[in-house]
């Protein structure tokens, strides 16, 4: 180091330790309760991860967990200015055990964290503050994020705020505050979403979101050699720039998020505007031809391709910069589909940067737009910072009237406390959502995984029925096994079955009967070397197993059964003759039954599908029948009709040139007469009814939002989508050669970046630097 470094250090040194003295804590404060509160003064501060690179021996993987980012999640960044203007009084440390049962009596400690109260929800924590308030006389609350970061980072500048190493439990930093991140999780007051760059004065997070902020420790748990070693405690995630987040309603008996308090009035609102999805942006609502299709008594196959693909190139480095959605990986299967009432059609599955299992593992959720043959880009939705989420599954439970309640299931499998599943509905086609829901049981439940299976189903007498994994083992001893959750309440109530199936990841289908339960195989399971079919005619308590005629699945495979709606059951999976592990280059089947399975007729898929992996099929509207793959490349949603299947000859569908009807104009507008969304259809000669001509999207203050054209349900000419402040976004632009340039915008108007696609495979940018990076993320992992 030159001696004008070591000049500038000394400088940034004393500074720091100046700051600290002027904006640190002044005294402790002790109420009737007995909390310890340190008073802290106004100040400024650096929230997020910096542009330093964080130690390896920090960043090292636990587990099966991916190597740690070098800069931090992408969800710390950017670092930006922030500024508190008031002072405030923190407690030394989470509210204890004996503090918060002096409001809830009934309270039951989780043994595993004895040092604090902990397993309580986001409200729960408010109600406690609310109670306090009430009692002292004074404004008790929860901290912002960025008050906590604030009071983690002491006045100082290093990794761990006045430290380069976490701090052990109970020892108070730099400002007497005890316990700002090591290993136990704490409640924010803040609904979690992006940062923003520009200064932030008293910062109070987005306006509404699904997930709160918490602070000081990830969620996830992964077994391993060495006792108690797990993300929650690893000292990367006990970074004061490290942000989990989890749904507000999250308990749990077996939880470990806790919380501390402030007192200080609640700051003036400054939220940042909610982040808004593409997938959720310009949804229709009037279904367009959603029965049109094409003739069923025909074979009729269609592929269209899931992924966008960077020919090898990283993620982060590449895609992200090139305006794909942060947070998006590599490793995409666990898959869900469903169209729902619109027309549209909705797929998710589970995302992962680089390793099953990843704390930053998320579902990725996309749309097609009914009437068009491209699917958005996918997107990480719904997403619970370090705490894995899996396993997606969309049902469109269809009423009557013709209206129908999108219901959204997913898992946590690592989730420290975790119950079965978590779900959100929708009654607009997805455009808006409930908030996160989890499971209320009435009884004590059986062991399970947290990981939903592809297949939601309702009984003759309502019930509806979702299988999970499992552990454990059946009577037979079999130890790859899935359980059967119900409800007879329509969700507010939930129940175990009680049995266990025939297989790890079983798909359930409910035979003609209306009562009787047919669970198809699952992974790593066999009879006779065949694939298991368990039936269940008593709600699911118990199970008779017999083989099917199905290969027998292994790792990395997983298959879909449905009932069609002239009765018939289809049945997809891959081919495994020689009973290999996570090798996948046999192909794939489709199947259809008339007599619940005692028979089959059976097809190959085409060839393009080398195999289908963890994949789920449903049935639009107009009788055709929606595959998707995971595993495959490029991954495929694959329609399809009935008389394919049976037409054992037949290939892919040729493209052959359409003719279109008339085109008839659609319009929908808010509930204050402004024009929301216009656009232009056609039915075509092979019968699907596909967008035509332009279409128009506007903000509710009537400035444009989205513009774009379409012929025979392909985009043409330019597409440009604005921001709500009426500055571009991004523009794309779709030329002859079946390129298209997808160019980004800052917020005052400049261009970012431009790169170059044909159809969903990126081809090269504008910017030197990425298209120099031909680095990998590394093999795509095997599903467990």
């Amino acid at each position: 180091m030159t001696m004008q470094q070591q000049l500038r250090a000394a400088v940034v040194i004393a500074g720091a330790c100046l700051f600290a003295m002027a904006a640190g804590a002044q005294k402790i404060e002790t109420n009737s309760v007995g909390i310890k509160l340190a008073r802290i003064s106004a100040g400024e501060f650096r929230m997020g991860a910096d542009a330093r690179e964080i130690p390896a021996s920090v960043r090292a993987g636990l587990g099966v967990m991916s190597t740690r980012p070098a800069h931090g999640d992408f969800d710390e960044v950017p670092a930006h200015p922030v500024k508190l203007t008031y002072s405030l009084a923190m407690s030394v440390t989470e509210v204890s055990i004996a503090e918060y049962q002096l409001f809830d009596p009934a309270y039951k400690p989780n043994t595993a964290v004895p040092g604090y109260a902990a397993g309580i929800s986001w409200q729960q924590a408010m109600d406690y503050c609310a109670w306090l308030s009430k009692r002292e006389h004074k404004g008790y609350r929860l901290p912002t994020e960025a008050e906590w970061e604030y009071a983690a980072r002491s006045g100082g500048t290093k990794l761990y705020g006045a430290s380069d190493s976490p701090l052990k439990i109970d020892e108070p930093n730099a400002w007497g505050i005890a316990n700002l991140g090591v290993g136990r999780p704490e409640w924010t007051l803040d609904w979690y979403g992006p940062y923003e760059p520009q200064l932030q004065m008293d910062p109070t997070g987005p306006s509404t979101g699904w997930a709160k902020v918490v602070r000081g420790g990830a969620l996830d748990f992964r077994k391993s050699k060495e006792p108690g070693e797990n993300p929650a405690s690893s000292p990367y995630f006990e970074r004061p720039a490290n942000r989990a987040s989890m749904a507000p309603s999250f308990s749990s008996p077996q939880g470990r998020i806790g919380f501390r308090i402030v007192e200080a009035p609640f700051p003036s609102a400054r939220p940042t505007a909610p982040f808004t999805y593409s997938f959720e942006t310009a949804v229709k609502q009037q279904p367009d031809g959603i029965a049109a299709g094409p003739d069923l008594s025909k074979p009729w196959i269609h592929l269209h391709e899931i992924f966008p693909n960077l020919n090898g190139r990283s993620m982060p480095e590449v895609g992200w910069r090139i305006g794909l959605a942060r947070g998006l990986g590599i490793a995409y299967h666990n898959t869900a589909i469903q169209e729902l009432p619109n027309g549209d059609m909705m797929a998710a599955y589970y995302n992962t940067p680089q390793s099953e299992d990843d704390p930053d593992m998320t579902i990725i959720t996309m749309r097609r737009r009914a009437g068009t043959e491209t699917w958005d880009m996918p997107e990480p939705w719904p997403y619970f910072a370090d705490a894995a989420n899996a396993a997606p599954v969309i049902w469109n439970d269809v009423v009557p009237n013709g209206t129908g309640k999108l219901w959204f299931f997913w898992g946590q499998p690592r989730l420290i406390g975790a119950w079965p599943f978590s779900y959100m509905t929708s009654k607009d086609n997805g455009a808006t959502w409930s908030a996160v829901e989890f499971p209320r049981f009435t009884a004590p439940i059986g062991r399970y995984v947290p990981q939903p299976i592809n297949s939601i189903v309702r009984s003759s007498d309502g019930t509806i029925l979702i299988p999970t994994d499992s552990t454990g083992r059946d009577a037979t001893g079999n130890g790859s096994v899935s359980s059967v959750w119900g409800t007879h309440d329509g969700g507010q109530s939930w129940y175990d079955t009680g049995g266990r199936t025939a297989g790890r990841h079983t798909t359930i289908v409910m035979a003609k009967d209306g009562t009787t339960i047919l669970g198809f195989g699952g992974k790593n399971s066999e009879i006779e070397g065949k694939m298991p079919l368990a039936i269940s005619h008593d709600g699911g308590k118990t199970w008779q197993k017999k083989a099917t005629p199905f290969d027998e699945l292994l790792s990395g495979e997983r298959p879909s059964v449905i009932r069609l709606h002239d009765g018939k059951l289809f049945f997809v999976a891959d081919y495994n003759p020689s009973k290999q592990k996570h090798i996948h280059k046999d192909g794939a089947y489709v199947a259809l039954s008339d007599d619940d399975g005692a028979t089959w007729t059976t097809k190959p898929l085409p060839k393009e599908v080398v195999t289908v992996g963890y994949t789920t099929a449903t049935q639009g509207a107009n009788g055709v029948i929606h595959v998707i793959t995971s595993k495959n490349k490029p991954d495929y949603e694959i329609e399809m009709t009935e008389a394919w299947v049976l037409d054992k000859l037949a290939g892919l569908t040729p493209a052959l040139p359409l003719q279109l009807g008339p085109i008839t104009q659609h319009e929908e507008k808010y509930a204050s007469g402004k024009v929301r969304i216009r656009w232009g259809s056609a039915k075509a000669s092979d019968g699907r009814v596909l967008l035509e001509g332009p279409e128009e999207a506007f903000y509710i203050s009537g400035k444009p939002m989205w513009k774009l054209s379409f012929h025979e349900g392909e985009k043409v000419g330019t597409e440009t989508f604005w921001r709500e402040n009426g500055t571009r976004a991004w523009e794309k632009s779709y030329l002859p050669s079946g390129e298209w340039i997808w160019v980004l915008f800052d917020e005052n108007g400049k261009q970012t970046v431009s790169s170059t696609w044909k159809g969903k495979s990126f081809q090269h940018s504008t910017v030197p630097d990425i298209m120099q990076d031909k680095k990998t993320d590394g093999p795509d992992p095997e599903a467990e």
